[in-house]
């Protein structure tokens, strides 16, 4: 077998569109949609470059690519071949690539229960391991019909939406946020940064991927005054998927159901914005938020494995 880049980005979708991920979940699947190659390749994320098939003449036996966010660098598709010589070599051309980043990331998807037991998962690990990939977190991945879900109104609940000028109260929350969380990177994020550091680039992250207006404070009432105890953000896109990117509950305000409550309130919006489908995501070791979830019905569809270069 040859290892090699497609020379264009027409002959890069049809590899793609083509190819069969090495584990099949409906996540998996949907990164070799038409339509998600297309708006990923317009943006700039895939490029031909980043895509490395193994081939036998014209025929493509499997490939991996990836997607390149400037800072961060991410495998994503993984459609192995059964040679395993060539499976070998088309992960270590990614893992080239993807070296020099301080944000090397391999993630993918797998099943709902015990990912890590898997067979398919293992056969996937087991090579990544060999080239110095190590698990950093697995998350419980939500991915369900509206109809499987239902609005429940939250009326002790005060949401004001952010906007232009928001962002240092933003970070501001974000650092009571922080401390005590259960999520892997935000605990990675503090110790090697430090929490105010920390708390920035969370908020960078957070305004680079979706509009501001997306996000809504919860505001507690203290005291001394109102306060914000939490935030939410949702979003629907022109595809009728609705997301819920962040829940967060500051750490003096947490044990009091409030993660729950923001949970049922970007339920409900999503499903009155007219979404058909809604997507969120958990870390495994995060189980009050899991709970949270739980209670409005949410229930995981699959799992996502995410890996780093430690």
């Amino acid at each position: 077998m040859e290892l090699r880049s497609p020379a264009s980005t027409d002959e890069a979708l049809r590899w793609l569109r083509a190819s069969t991920f090495t584990i099949d979940t409906p996540a998996n699947r949907s990164r070799l949609a038409a339509a998600s190659l297309e708006r990923t390749f317009e943006k700039g994320h895939r490029r031909p470059d980043l895509v490395w098939a193994a081939t036998e003449g014209e025929h493509v036996r499997g490939l991996v690519a990836a997607r390149d966010f400037g800072e961060a660098r991410l495998i994503d598709v993984l459609c192995l071949p059964d040679d395993q010589e060539a499976s070998a070599g088309l992960l270590r051309r990614a893992t080239e690539w993807a070296l020099p980043s301080d944000e090397a990331e391999v993630s993918f998807g797998g099943p709902a229960e015990q990912p890590l037991g898997d067979p398919a998962v293992l056969s996937v690990l087991a090579p990544l391991d060999a080239l110095g990939w190590r698990v950093l977190v697995t998350r419980r991945h939500y991915e369900l019909p509206v109809d499987a879900l239902s609005a429940r109104p939250t009326p002790g609940l005060r949401l004001e939406r952010a906007g232009e000028g928001d962002e240092d109260r933003l970070v501001s929350l974000l650092e009571r946020v922080l401390p005590g969380s259960l999520d892997v990177r935000d605990r990675l994020a503090v110790a090697e940064h430090g929490l105010e550091i920390a708390a920035q680039r969370w908020a960078r992250e957070l305004l680079h991927a979706d509009p501001i207006d997306s996000i809504r404070f919860a505001v507690a009432e203290g005291p001394d005054g109102s306060w914000d105890a939490g935030l939410v953000s949702w979003i629907t896109l022109p595809s009728g998927i609705g997301l819920v990117p962040q829940v967060g509950v500051a750490e003096p305000a947490r044990g009091r159901g409030l993660g729950r409550e923001l949970v049922a309130a970007a339920t409900a919006e999503l499903l009155a914005s007219g979404a058909h489908t809604l997507i969120a995501d958990t870390d495994d070791a995060n189980v009050p938020m899991q709970r949270a979830f739980a209670a409005e019905g949410w229930h995981a569809t699959e799992s996502r494995i995410d890996l780093h270069l430690p």
